[in-house]
């Protein structure tokens, strides 16, 4: 089962971003439920853009709670269009958002395997050299904490975890949203009861007893989805987050999970350690009857378009870019 879709996941976010309200539910789709925009006649999924990825199914029953109204549904696959189906009464634009990225894991038996088939010679040597130089160097070990962790460990890895994602983004310049306090605050809660569900994992690398690398990370039945991850950047000529990402495929093969997802967004690491692309869509649903409906779909059917333009031209870059620099020292607090 998708974890974004569970109780537990869904009844935190709405604690945190919907005033602790209860989500609404529609004919028009089964099990996703919704939140609605504060003035406007438009509904977002529950979990809105803190998802990592799933799909749905229209529902074979259409009663009349959908008339008047809109329907946002973010971060949904793209390569499962076939089962989104279609009603006469409701408009649906699909709009691509951003580009995923998956390594799928099912037809290889070793970490070894998987780097020969995807990883160049020339790349898979550097990769192995840098994990055999820190692991000479240092005291390096690694740990995938799931229902086995307590709540003080807890504490005290969400604590480095968020000071090493701080450390990264000031030395990089830039924003990273999920350090709005928000955001943090959402996910710091969410994640221990998500583990207990065996929903979610902590995997650590650790120099000694330090933790050095740290992902946040979410599971189904066989997909590890890839949340939030940071390294200390002082160790970062052992490209530590390539290292931390081989620990990851090879816990992955070695239980029995078939999908690592990296999730939306680009960046150069997942290019090149994922063998499956894909597009993340989002989805609005319109009463076809209503002019106001449909002329608010419209809008937000352009305004995604934008916003996907933008990010083509890597104008959303140069704009996290100059948040750091209007709030530097915010986000040096």
């Amino acid at each position: 089962m998708n974890p974004y879709l569970q109780n537990t996941f869904k009844s935190i976010w709405l604690t945190h971003f919907n005033n602790g309200n209860t989500a609404l539910e529609f004919s028009f789709v089964d099990k996703l439920t919704f939140v609605k925009h504060k003035i406007l006649p438009i509904y977002f999924n529950t979990g809105g853009t803190n998802t990592k990825g799933f799909n749905y199914k229209l529902s074979n029953s259409l009663l009349n709670d959908y008339k008047n109204k809109v329907f946002i549904i973010c971060d949904v696959y793209g390569f499962n269009n076939e089962n989104y189906s279609k009603n006469e009464k409701m408009g649906c634009y699909k709009i691509k958002q951003y580009p995923g990225y998956i390594c799928d894991l099912s037809n290889h038996q070793s970490l070894k395997h998987y780097m020969t088939d995807i990883i160049s010679r020339k790349s898979r040597y550097k990769f192995n050299s840098y994990k055999r130089n820190l692991e000479s160097t240092y005291k390096i070990h690694y740990k995938m904490y799931l229902d086995d962790i307590t709540p003080e460990l807890y504490e005290s890895i969400f604590s480095d975890f968020q000071r090493l994602l701080k450390k990264r983004f000031l030395d990089k310049k830039t924003v990273n949203n999920n350090l709005n306090p928000d955001e943090w605050a959402f996910y710091k809660e969410v994640t221990l009861p998500m583990m207990l569900n065996k929903e979610a994992g902590l995997f650590v690398v650790y120099d000694a007893n330090k933790p050095i690398a740290i992902t946040l990370l979410n599971f189904s039945t066989n997909t590890m989805f890839d949340v939030i991850r940071t390294f200390d950047i002082d160790y970062a000529k052992y490209r530590l987050g390539s290292v931390s990402i081989m620990g990851q495929i090879d816990w992955c093969i070695k239980n029995n999970i078939k999908i690592l997802d990296f999730s939306k967004g680009y960046f150069e690491y997942k290019k090149r350690w994922a063998n499956k692309p894909y597009w993340f869509e989002y989805h609005v649903y319109y009463d076809k009857k209503s002019i106001k409906a449909k002329t608010l779909a419209l809008f937000y059917k352009n305004f995604f378009s934008l916003k996907l333009y933008l990010r083509k031209k890597h104008l959303t870059n140069f704009i996290h870019e100059l948040s750091f620099i209007l709030n530097k020292k915010k986000y040096a607090e």
